[in-house]
C-alpha cells in the first residue's frame, strides 16, 4: 500500500526515456529509504518509454504513472509532478541520472534536523554513458548565511551548473517559488528564489550521478533542440532570456514575505547585477538575437 502522507515525494519528468530510465527507476526503488511515492509523468513518449513505465508500476505500489495527451514541454513537465506530489519533502530525479542507494536518507535526514534549510543535496559525480566514467563535480553551494538577501545573491552569483537542483527539497519551500518557467536556465532562477525561503545544505558524499552527453543535456545542444525542449509547440527563436531571467529575480523579490526595506535592497542588488552583465542585455535588445547555445565537450568548463 501507499502511505497516505509519504514523507518524501519523488517527481520524474519523462520523455522518449527508454534508454536509461530503467537504471534510473532501479537506483530510485534501491533506496535504503523507503517511506516515499514515485510520480512519473510522461511527456507523450512516442518510444518504449509507456510500456517500461506501466510494468514498474504495476509491480510497486508507490509508483504513479501519468501520461500527458501531448507534449507540454520540459517546464511544464517538470511543474506537472511536483504539483502532484503530497510528501512533506520533494525530489526531481531526471530519467537518466543515478541516485547512489543512501541519497535519500541522508539528505532527508539533514532536512529533519535542520527546520531552517529549503534544500539538502549531496556532491556530484558527471558520467557519460557509464557510470564507471565519472568527473567529480566540486563545485559546493552550501549557503549558512542567515539573511535571505545574501542566500539568493550568494546563489545567482556562484550557481553554475545546476546539479544541486536534484537534491531534496523541503516542499513547503519549493510552494512559495514560482517553480520553472520555460525559457533558458530558468532552473537556476529557481534556485536563487527558494534560496530565499531556506538554506541549501550539502551532503559532503558522492551520491548523485549525472549523465552529461548530448541527449540529455541542454548545455550541448544546439538552438532548435534548446527550443523544442522548452516550447515544443513554437518555431520562434527564444530571444531575451538575459532579461527573462531578471524579470524572474524582480518578480521573486516582490512576491517574498521580505520586509519593504529589504525587497528596496534586494531590487537594488538585482539592478546591480544588471549592469554588470549589460553587454549581454544590450546584445539581446538591439541586435535581436536569438540564443546559441555552444556545445561543450569539457566536463571541468561546465
Amino acid at each position: 500500500m501507499i502511505n497516505e502522507t509519504p514523507l518524501l515525494s519523488i517527481g520524474m519528468p519523462a520523455y522518449n526515456s527508454e534508454k536509461d530510465i530503467c537504471a534510473s527507476l532501479d537506483a530510485i526503488l534501491d533506496q535504503s529509504f523507503d517511506d516515499f511515492e514515485l510520480i512519473i509523468s510522461d511527456n507523450a513518449s512516442t518510444d518504449g518509454t509507456q510500456a517500461i513505465c506501466e510494468t514498474y508500476a504495476a509491480k510497486d505500489s508507490r509508483i504513479r504513472y501519468i501520461r500527458n495527451k501531448a507534449n507540454v514541454g520540459a517546464s511544464d513537465n517538470y511543474n506537472r509532478v511536483f504539483t502532484a506530489a503530497r510528501g512533506k519533502y520533494f525530489k526531481w530525479a531526471s530519467s537518466n541520472d543515478i541516485c547512489a542507494p543512501t541519497f535519500f536518507e541522508k539528505c532527508v535526514d539533514v532536512l529533519e534536523n535542520n527546520s531552517d534549510a529549503a534544500l539538502a543535496f549531496p556532491r556530484t559525480r558527471l558520467y557519460a554513458n557509464s557510470t564507471d566514467n565519472y568527473f567529480d563535480y566540486e563545485e559546493s553551494l552550501n549557503t549558512s548565511q542567515e539573511r535571505p538577501i545574501e542566500r539568493m545573491l550568494y546563489v545567482m552569483d556562484n550557481l553554475r551548473l545546476n546539479n544541486i537542483m536534484n537534491g531534496i527539497f523541503r516542499s513547503d519551500a519549493l510552494k512559495q517559488s514560482q517553480l520553472i518557467i520555460p525559457f533558458l536556465a530558468s532552473d537556476n532562477c529557481l534556485m536563487a528564489e527558494v534560496a530565499l525561503y531556506g538554506s541549501f545544505l550539502e551532503v559532503p558524499e558522492f551520491l548523485f550521478y549525472r549523465q552529461m552527453d548530448e541527449e540529455s543535456s541542454t548545455s550541448m545542444q544546439g538552438e532548435d533542440a534548446v527550443r523544442e525542449h522548452y516550447n515544443p509547440n513554437s518555431k520562434k527563436p527564444m530571444r531575451f532570456q538575459n532579461w527573462r531571467g531578471f524579470i524572474f529575480y524582480f518578480v521573486a523579490c516582490h512576491r517574498s514575505h521580505l520586509s519593504i526595506n529589504s525587497k528596496i535592497s534586494l531590487d537594488l542588488e538585482i539592478a546591480r547585477r544588471m549592469v554588470w552583465k549589460k553587454e549581454g542585455l544590450i546584445r539581446d535588445f538591439l541586435f535581436w538575437k536569438p540564443h546559441q547555445t555552444q556545445t561543450v565537450t569539457d566536463w571541468k568548463a561546465l
